[in-house]
């Protein structure tokens, strides 16, 4: 299956839309946890809320990573490039990439425990 270059150009274009909204989502998160007075509306009775700070951090810098990934792509398939058909494939394996990369920061990792 092939898609044209600008209608792929605009689906990138709408990605790195999505990924710039969760960067401020997460951005957003990060600065009213840091504040003491809606400290606990927001953290409530995390266990651990340095390591909730330290993820959502991470995510932010993940998601400004994908925005900037895609409106770059969305510029070279906009301007630059010069075939107009290309195969579907490689927007999958794009979404693909972020996902894997959005479930890798969520995921707990092992903390290493003596037994």
């Amino acid at each position: 299956m092939y898609i044209t270059s600008i209608s792929l150009s605009y689906i990138f274009l709408a990605i790195g839309v999505l990924s710039f909204i969760f960067f401020l989502y997460f951005r957003i998160i990060l600065m009213k946890s840091s504040n003491k007075k809606s400290n606990t509306k927001i953290l409530g009775k995390t266990k651990n809320p340095e390591i909730w700070r330290n993820k959502n951090n991470r995510m932010s810098y993940i998601s400004f990573f994908w925005f900037a990934l895609s409106v770059g792509f969305f510029v070279y398939f906009k301007f630059f490039f010069t075939s107009n058909l290309l195969s579907i494939s490689y927007l999958f394996i794009y979404i693909a990439l972020i996902t894997v990369t959005m479930f890798a920061v969520m995921l707990p990792k092992m903390q290493n425990k003596k037994y």
